[in-house]
């Protein structure tokens, strides 16, 4: 992805100077190369590798430029800025289709103003203030308090929404005036209007294969995402795929074989991680070829640098190490082919979110009870925060969170499966494209009109569990199926094992030698779980992080209550005990976020 800013002023000579002042910043790491397209009183900038598609036009009426893949489905063809410029000509009076994969697009025209948008879901952040006269768009809001009209002030709605949900609510950032566009919406802006936020596309639930039977369904899945890899897909271009050892990316891997894509392998980790070595059998199955790589400790203050000053913190601050992935995917493919967030959208991982077993029953109060999980409890954030205004926003919040989600869908299952793609997934699993993107452009096939209308259709019992999913990958590629599977866990037995292997697993257990939960280990250097060890708080990496953050309680001290955060967040010469190590500390590290992005701002 590229690092873009767009800045409409029609003061000319505070806007070269706004454009000279971002252009030699705009590069978030090394290695980018920089452009521009300009008219009038539109210009855009940015940064990106030099493999990255990107298409341009600009003349004496407007401009359009295209940072991605914007594939219109109907059609099965790439749309360039020039075909762009038409399509958008003359909206909102015509509705033209959204555009399938993985990409952010603005067009400009003197009489008409600008039009931008992004991907289905959102996942390519597009930010934006609106002046009186002057209008800032960006990947990242950080080069936006250049610009003299600009004024930085924390807005209170978006870090009461940030600590809740660990993601943003409503569109508010940690800077007043600053919003991030909703997924599947364009930004309408002219000089004589207020800009305005319209919906081109939603993810409309239905119950279109409620009456088929089950096999019928995996059926459908498998067409719909065969056809997807097909769209997205491009015999011409080599790629690379991170291949986890986990369920997605095999199931991906095996429809990029199918199709003879030209594709190599990234794991990371240590080749000690049970993830790599359920990895390394997948490439060899498939004949991949196989890299492996190892993100440094060492590194992650400088990613934890990079995360709050680029990102705001708007999706959360516990992937600060993915800022490590680039320069190796850069060494390997200029394209990215990822399987990210499949898992929710054809496996319904976070449906169960909003279940009970109590009362057999589905509710908002439990979906949030789990979201919640990653952020800061309501009752604790408010006796957090210093001053009133602050903790009367937090019930406020969770009343419109669940405004929204009931708004979704009058099904209780539907509801969770799409606020999870719309939230959990856009801000945290989502957000890591952005960051591969410097090294290979990101190439997503389930963001992908068919693909989610389809899983639209399907009911719960399909879904959840990843009941479909698990079946699909059986019938479909009954080899990947045989071999070991992660699960983040010490249990790594193959959804559909051989039966050497069934007698193998009977032998140990008879004898004493299977018992995963004996093992887990506490000491992070033995740690075989390559994310409870990454994302480890009291590893090495993350003590670093926290000796940084340390020394900005101060700037926080008119927001949070300093002894309240201290018995939250304690000093890092403390180990901090937590019941699941990943998602207990997800909040704490959004703190540390904070701490850090005061620096620039508070």
């Amino acid at each position: 992805m590229a690092n873009f800013i767009i800045v409409i002023d029609p003061d000319a000579k505070q806007r070269n100077e706004f454009i000279n002042t971002v252009q030699p910043l705009i590069s978030p790491v090394d290695g980018l190369v920089t452009n521009q397209c300009s008219t009038a009183d539109f210009c855009a900038i940015w940064a990106a590798d030099i493999h990255a598609p990107i298409s341009q036009t600009a003349d004496k009426t407007g401009a359009a430029v295209i940072w991605g893949d914007a594939i219109d489905s109907a059609k099965q063809e790439r749309i360039d800025a020039t075909l762009l410029r038409q399509l958008w000509c003359n909206i909102p009076e015509h509705r033209p289709c959204a555009l399938d994969g993985f990409h952010a697009a603005v067009t400009y025209s003197l009489d008409a103003g600008l039009v931008l948008g992004a991907d289905l879901l959102g996942l390519f952040p597009v930010y934006y203030y609106a002046g009186q006269n002057i209008l800032l768009i960006g990947s990242s809001p950080e080069l936006f308090r250049h610009h003299p009209d600009f004024k930085t002030e924390l807005d209170p709605a978006g870090l009461v929404g940030l600590l809740l949900t660990n993601g943003l609510v409503n569109g508010h950032t940690l800077l007043k005036s600053v919003r991030r566009l909703p997924a599947g919406h364009l930004l309408i802006w002219h000089p004589k209007e207020t800009s305005r936020e319209w919906e081109q596309y939603k993810i409309t639930p239905s119950r279109q294969y409620f009456d088929l039977p089950f096999s019928a369904h995996v059926e459908i899945m498998h067409h719909a995402l065969d056809e997807a890899v097909s769209r997205h897909i491009t015999p011409a271009d080599r790629y690379v795929q991170l291949l986890s050892g986990g369920m997605d990316s095999r199931m991906l891997a095996g429809y990029l074989h199918q199709k003879h894509a030209n594709v190599a392998t990234l794991t990371l980790g240590l080749s000690t991680d049970l993830e790599m070595q359920c990895a390394v059998p997948v490439a060899r199955s498939l004949g991949f070829e196989h890299t492996t790589a190892d993100i440094s400790i060492d590194q992650y203050a400088n990613f934890a640098d990079l995360q709050s000053r680029w990102e705001h913190n708007c999706n959360g601050f516990s992937n600060i190490m993915d800022w490590g992935v680039y320069p190796h995917l850069k060494k390997i493919a200029p394209r990215l082919v990822a399987g990210y967030i499949m898992d929710p959208i054809i496996g319904g991982t976070h449906i169960t979110w909003a279940f009970s077993h109590l009362n057999n029953s589905m509710s908002f109060g439990q979906f949030f009870k789990k979201l919640n999980g990653w952020g800061i409890n309501p009752n604790l954030l408010t006796n957090l925060f210093h001053h009133k205004p602050f903790g009367e926003l937090v019930q406020e919040t969770v009343a419109q969170i669940e405004k929204t989600y009931k708004s979704l869908s009058d099904q209780e299952s539907q509801r969770a499966w799409v606020f999870d793609l719309y939230h959990r997934q856009r801000f945290h699993t989502g957000s890591a494209l952005w960051r591969y993107s410097f090294g290979a452009w990101p190439v997503v096939p389930v963001i992908d009109r068919k693909v989610l209308a389809t899983m639209a259709g399907m009911p719960a019992a399909t879904l959840t569990q990843r009941r479909a999913q698990q079946e699909l990958l059986c019938a479909q590629f009954p080899k990947l199926a045989a071999l070991p599977l992660d699960r983040n866990s010490y249990d790594t037995s193959p959804l559909r094992p051989r039966l050497r292997y069934q007698i193998s697993r009977h032998l140990r257990h008879r004898f004493g030698f299977l018992n995963f939960e004996s093992q887990a280990v506490t000491n992070s250097s033995e740690e075989r779980r390559y994310y409870y060890r990454v994302y480890n708080i009291n590893g090495a990496g993350w003590r670093v992080i926290r000796r940084e953050a340390e020394q900005y309680r101060e700037r926080v001290q008119y927001i949070f209550n300093k002894e309240t955060l201290a018995e939250v967040l304690p000093p890092p010469d403390v180990s901090i005990q937590l019941k699941d190590g990943i998602i207990d500390a997800s909040g704490l590290k959004l703190l540390l976020g904070i701490l850090l992005w005061s620096k620039n701002n508070l």
